[in-house]
C-alpha cells in the first residue's frame, strides 16, 4: 500500500495575489475615469462658452427678417421677438401678433401691409437688446 502513495507531495504554501490585482484594476481604473471626467469637462466649458444665448440667436433672426415673405416676418416676429417683451412694450407686441396671425396659418398669403411693416419696425427700433 506505502509503495501506490509514492506520488503524493506534501503540502505547499501557493502565493495568492489575487486581492491585489483586482485592487490594482480598481485604481487604474477609478484614475481613468477621472482624468476622462476632468478633460471632458473641460472641453465642454470651452464650447459652452462660445455657444450663443437663445437671445442672441433671437436678435440675428430679427434682424435678418426678409419682409418680402409674411409668412416668415410673422413667425420669426412672434417667436423670436418674444425674447425682448418686457411690460413697457407687451401691449404693443399683443397687438402686432393680433395683426400678424393670419398670416401663419394660411397656405398662401397675401403681401405684408405697408402699414403693418412700419409698425413693426418701429416696435424692433424700440426693443432694448441689452440682456
Amino acid at each position: 500500500m506505502q509503495e501506490q502513495l509514492r506520488d503524493i507531495k506534501g503540502i505547499v504554501e501557493v502565493q495568492e495575489y489575487s486581492l491585489w490585482w483586482l485592487l490594482g484594476l480598481i485604481a487604474v481604473l477609478l484614475a481613468t475615469g477621472m482624468l476622462l471626467y476632468y478633460f471632458l469637462r473641460l472641453r465642454g466649458r470651452k464650447k459652452r462658452r462660445f455657444r450663443k444665448r437663445p437671445r442672441e440667436i433671437a436678435r440675428e433672426h430679427i434682424e435678418a427678417i426678409d419682409y418680402s415673405d409674411p409668412k416668415s416676418v410673422a413667425y420669426t416676429f412672434i417667436e423670436d421677438v418674444a425674447h425682448f417683451v418686457d411690460e413697457d412694450n407687451r401691449a404693443a407686441y399683443e397687438a402686432i401678433v393680433q395683426k400678424l396671425t393670419p398670416y401663419k396659418y394660411k397656405k398662401e398669403v397675401p403681401p405684408l401691409d405697408a402699414g403693418l411693416r412700419r409698425e413693426i419696425e418701429a416696435f424692433i427700433r424700440r426693443i432694448k437688446w441689452q440682456d
